[in-house]
């Protein structure tokens, strides 16, 4: 039993982690505003533009705004 909460501790703790680091990521694109893509910029938008580069996600949409 206490195996068993031993490792829900650390899968808390570890969703914690993850957690903070999208809460202050999203802070940091809050504070510099629009901006393209920078080298060794974390904020939440340069994550998730990277992201899209690596992964090859660019999608044609329907609409537009």
């Amino acid at each position: 039993m206490s195996r068993l909460k031993s490792l829900e501790q650390v899968q808390n703790e570890k969703r914690t982690i993850i957690y903070e680091m999208i809460g202050s990521s999203m802070e940091l694109a809050g504070k510099i505003g629009i901006h393209p893509l920078r080298i060794g910029c974390s904020c939440i938008s340069c994550v998730n533009k990277r992201k899209r580069i690596i992964n090859n996600q660019i999608k044609n949409w329907k609409f537009k705004l």
